[in-house]
């Protein structure tokens, strides 16, 4: 005869049997399990519910390969290197690639986990193909997530469909915004380097008229010595050729004013190299203005490199792009908002009735009741009884009941049989003086 344990079948459990899944492909597998669904039950169903659940799982598995492209692309538009202009950095940064796949997965295997569980948490409404008023509004939480996951994911793909667009204007923006750093740039130094300037011209003036005078005593004493040379051959004064009075006056104011002019040269000369440090320190002081503002100028280039963050490619996006934007984003909301409308318009199939089957059974096997009951206004309100904790107290009552009359049960045999002995031999229990 065979033995109950040698009938008993592995896939069964309390009564019920669950099914297999080994016919089940993996890819199968994996979309029931991205719907929220049990492959034990699906399997056991017909075609039409685990296609219905294969469509669900799809669409939820295709999300997170569209969070994942997503994240990745903004991940790298907003931290990869900006040492180059929009249309010349077409080399990829290996660090950044490497850091924005790995964001990239970390993204879509959150976003794939959030559309899971909101699917799976979505009820079947009334069983129906009709979405009522009652069962909308029941799903507006889980709608306004999925919308908002669904445009979180819109904008970075939209950015890179429209990749090529968005690069052309925006390496137009960005000269145009370095035009503007420069020329702010230009306007703060523009009073310090006119002011600058202009004190070099005083200086600078200072010093041809210092050598202005220098030079014009020099001329007065060649012509004081042409003077000389006249007197002496008798071409000026008497007419009397010779070295005489006139001569030696004239020799005599013309060495005089030689000597002046050496004087003069000396202190002139003192004064101007003063005057020439000073020019020096002030074209050093423009000089450093013009390095400042050429620095400040490279730094004006690396920010208009900067103006190249996601924001700004979503801004351009939009204004460049028409209503391809508005269409790439409806259709992401589409895709996320989808299956939790699919989900209220699922007819109640094989696989709903198995599912509400074994909750009850499980339930039942873990001594939980649901029990009907009036409510003060007269409603009919559901609760739940936990039998299976009743059971266990009623049971330890019954052991600790037992385990009192037992003992009374004990005492009072033992307190007969002593009373019987002493009855019959007294001289035992009483102590000898």
């Amino acid at each position: 005869m065979t033995s109950k344990t040698e009938n008993h079948d592995p896939t069964e459990i309390d009564g019920y049997r669950y099914g297999t899944v080994k016919d089940v492909s993996w890819i199968t597998r994996l979309l029931w399990y991205s719907a929220g669904a049990d492959a034990q039950l699906l399997a056991r169903c017909p075609q039409s519910d685990r296609v219905k659940y294969q469509g669900l799982g799809g669409v939820v598995l295709s999300v997170g390969f569209l969070a994942f492209f997503s994240g990745s692309y903004a991940f790298y538009a907003v931290f990869s290197p900006k040492d180059t202009t929009v249309l010349g950095g077409s080399t990829m940064d290996p660090l950044t690639t490497s850091l924005s796949v790995f964001f990239g997965l970390c993204w879509a295997l959150i976003i794939f986990n959030l559309d899971r569980f909101i699917v799976s948490s979505t009820g079947k409404g009334d069983g129906t193909d009709k979405i009522t008023k009652t069962e909308f509004l029941n799903s507006l939480p889980r709608l306004m997530m999925a919308l908002i996951i669904g445009l979180c994911l819109s904008k970075p793909l939209e950015i890179k469909i429209l990749e090529s667009e968005i690069k052309a204007q925006l390496e137009i923006e960005q000269k145009q915004y370095l035009q503007t750093l420069n020329d702010l740039s230009e306007k703060a130094v523009i009073d310090q380097r006119a002011d600058i300037r202009a004190k070099l011209d005083v200086l600078q003036g200072r010093v041809q008229k210092n050598e202005g005078i220098i030079e014009a005593r020099r001329l007065e004493i060649n012509e004081q010595r042409k003077q000389l040379e006249l007197e002496a051959e008798g071409l000026s004064g008497a007419g009397i050729p010779g070295r005489g009075p006139a001569w030696r006056d004239k020799k005599e104011n013309l060495d005089r004013m030689e000597a002046d002019l050496e004087r003069d040269r000396a202190a002139v000369e003192n004064k101007n190299q003063l005057i020439i440090d000073e020019i020096n320190e002030t074209k050093a002081q423009l000089a450093e203005l013009n390095e400042e503002l050429e620095n400040k100028k490279a730094s004006n280039e690396q920010s208009a490199r900067h103006l190249d963050g996601l924001l700004k490619r979503i801004q351009i996006s939009h204004k460049i792009g028409g209503l391809v934007p508005y269409a790439i984003m409806l259709l992401l909301l589409c895709i996320e908002a989808g299956p939790i409308f699919f989900k209220l318009m699922l007819s109640k199939g094989a696989y709903d009735y198995l599912e509400e089957n074994q909750k009850r059974i499980s339930r039942a096997a873990a001594g939980i009741e649901t029990e009907a009951y009036m409510d003060e206004k007269g409603n009919t309100q559901y609760r739940d009884r936990y039998l299976g904790v009743e059971g266990l107290l009623a049971e330890e009552k019954r052991r600790r009941d037992t385990e009192e009359h037992l003992a009374n049960a004990i005492h009072s045999a033992y307190r007969e049989k002593k009373t019987e002995d002493i009855k019959q031999r007294p001289e035992d229990y009483v102590q000898k003086g």
